[in-house]
C-alpha cells in the first residue's frame, strides 16, 4: 500500500510552509529523491501543523510524489508547548533517549541507504550508509511497508554523551508508511545490531518518578493508545549540552549579527531554541529602540538649526551627544545600525548566565 505526499498533508499547506521557510527540501545528489525537514524557523516561531510535524526527514520520490520513508513525527519535551496531553496512568512504552543523529532508512536502486533528518549527504548520513552496507545489508531485510529508524552513534559524532568506541546504528523503531502508526523496536524483528534500551515503566507517572540516570540524556515515552511521544530530558544533560556547545547570550548576539542564527540552532535540542529566540528578539528590540532615538535626535537637531546650516553647525550641535557617531552617519544617510549592535553586545557576565 503506497502513500502520496498529497495524502499525507494538504499540498497547499506544504507549499506555503516551504515558501515561508518553515520546511526545507534537499534533493539527492544523484537520484530523483527529495527529503523534507522542518527548519529552525518553525522551531523558534513555534509553527507546528500537519506539514511541519510530518517533515522530519520525510523521503519522497521526486518524480511520482510517493513517500518512500516516513520517520516519527515531530515530538516535544515534557512541559514544552506542543507536547501531547499528559495521560499519567495510560499505557506507555519507555525507551532511552539516545544522544546521536536520527537515521532514516530509505530505498535506493539495488538496496537501501540512511539519511539524516534533513540530508542525504551529511557526514552522518554517509557514515551510517557505510555502516549499513558493510555490516547489515546482507544480514537484514527491512519489513515491508515500514520505515526503520536508527540513532547514528559513533565517536566523531559525539554530541554530549560519551559512548566510548560504539560505532553503530542503534534501532529506535519503525513507522508504517501508509498509516503513520509508529512502533518501538519490537516491530522490527530480527535486527542483528544494537537496540535502544527499553524500560519497564508502565505509565507516564512511573517514568516521571524514575530517578535520573548518570551519563544519559533522558527518556522517550510513547503513549501507545493515541500514538504520541514525549521526551523527558534530564536537567544535567541540558546543563552539559550548554557547556559543550558554549551557548550563551554573546554567542547568540554573534549569530544574529552574522546572520547565522539558523545555523547555530539547527543541531541544538528544542529547549535551547526558545531561549535563543528570546535573546535574539531582545537584542533586536534594543537596537530598534536605539535607532528610534537616533532618528528623533537627528530630527530635533536639524529642526533647531538656522536656514543654510552647514555640516560644521551640525557637528557643534551634536558634539557632546553620546550617539554622535551614529548621528554623523545619519547625516550622511549611511547605515549606523552596526554601531548600535556593538552597543548591545552582551557583557561577559551576561554571557555566563545559564540557559533557562
Amino acid at each position: 500500500m503506497s502513500l502520496h505526499i498529497d495524502e499525507l498533508c494538504d499540498p497547499a499547506l506544504l507549499a506555503a510552509m516551504v515558501a515561508g521557510g518553515y520546511i526545507r527540501t534537499q534533493r539527492h545528489p544523484s537520484l530523483p529523491l527529495l527529503i523534507y525537514n522542518y527548519a529552525e524557523k518553525a522551531q523558534y516561531e513555534g509553527v507546528w501543523n500537519a506539514a511541519t510535524l510530518a517533515c522530519r526527514g520525510l523521503v519522497v520520490d521526486a518524480a511520482t510524489g510517493l513517500v518512500l520513508a516516513r520517520p516519527f513525527t515531530k515530538f516535544f519535551n515534557h512541559g514544552q508547548p506542543g507536547a501531547p496531553e499528559l495521560i499519567l496512568d495510560g499505557p506507555v512504552t519507555v525507551t532511552d533517549k539516545a544522544d546521536g543523529s536520527l537515521g532514516v532508512l530509505h530505498p535506493v536502486p539495488g538496496g537501501w541507504a540512511v539519511a539524516t533528518r534533513g540530508s542525504f549527504d551529511s557526514e552522518q548520513a554517509r557514515h551510517a550508509t557505510q555502516v549499513w552496507r558493510t555490516r547489515y545489508a546482507d544480514r537484514f531485510t527491512p519489513p515491508d511497508g515500514l520505515t526503520v529508524l536508527f540513532e547514528i552513534i559513533y565517536p566523531a559524532n559525539r554530541i554530549v554523551l560519551d559512548y566510548g568506541t560504539l560505532d553503530d546504528l542503534v534501532l529506535l523503531g519503525a513507522v508504517d508508511i501508509a498509516t503513520g502508526r509508529s512502533h518501538g523496536p519490537a516491530a522490527v524483528p530480527g535486527w542483528p545490531g544494537p537496540v535502544v534500551e527499553t524500560f519497564a515503566y508502565g505509565t507516564l507517572a512511573e517514568a516521571l518518578a524514575a530517578p535520573s540516570r548518570d551519563d544519559r540524556e533522558g527518556l522517550v515515552v510513547h503513549f501507545t493508545g493515541p500514538d504520541t511521544r514525549l521526551k523527558i530530558k534530564y536537567s544535567e544533560y541540558v546543563r552539559l549540552h550548554r557547556i559543550v556547545t558554549g551557548l550563551n547570550a554573546r554567542v547568540v548576539w554573534e549569530a544574529v549579527v552574522g546572520g547565522t542564527l539558523d545555523e547555530l540552532l539547527e543541531p541544538l535540542p528544542d529547549e535551547f531554541h526558545a531561549w535563543a529566540a528570546k535573546i535574539a528578539a531582545e537584542l533586536r528590540a534594543s537596537v530598534d529602540a536605539l535607532a528610534a532615538e537616533v532618528e528623533s535626535v537627528h530630527a530635533e537637531v536639524v529642526g533647531g538649526l538656522p536656514d543654510g546650516w552647514t555640516r560644521k553647525d551640525y557637528a557643534l550641535a551634536v558634539a557632546r551627544h553620546p550617539a554622535r557617531g551614529c548621528l554623523f552617519l545619519r547625516l550622511d544617510d549611511k547605515d549606523y545600525r552596526a554601531l548600535l549592535w556593538q552597543q548591545v553586545r552582551p557583557s561577559a557576565a551576561t554571557s555566563e548566565e545559564a540557559v533557562a
